[in-house]
């Protein structure tokens, strides 16, 4: 995958802000007007169905996911389509 410019890093990143991605911001604690705190919106413990699964891919990667969400997984699979070109099979 980095041959072609998208690096295991990078896919960790990805599943990473996927799961912050719910960013909501929370009510001020001072009377500032100029400043909003912004905490991560956490997922629920159901939203982690996937847990220990290996990913091999047609040109031979593999890939070793601790935890992620089912969406997060297909959104690296798409982003490996689209930068490797090959389909990948669910």
């Amino acid at each position: 995958m980095s041959r072609r410019g998208y690096s295991v890093k990078q896919a960790k990143a990805d599943v990473v802000r996927d799961y912050y991605g719910g960013v909501e911001p929370s009510q001020p604690t001072t009377s500032s007007p100029s400043f909003t705190q912004i905490a991560p919106a956490m997922l629920s413990e159901e939203e982690f169905s996937l847990a220990g699964i290996t990913i091999t891919f047609n040109s031979g990667t593999t890939i070793s996911v601790k935890r992620a969400t089912p969406g997060g997984v297909i959104k690296m699979l798409r982003d490996y389509e689209r930068t490797e070109g090959d389909p990948c099979i669910l």
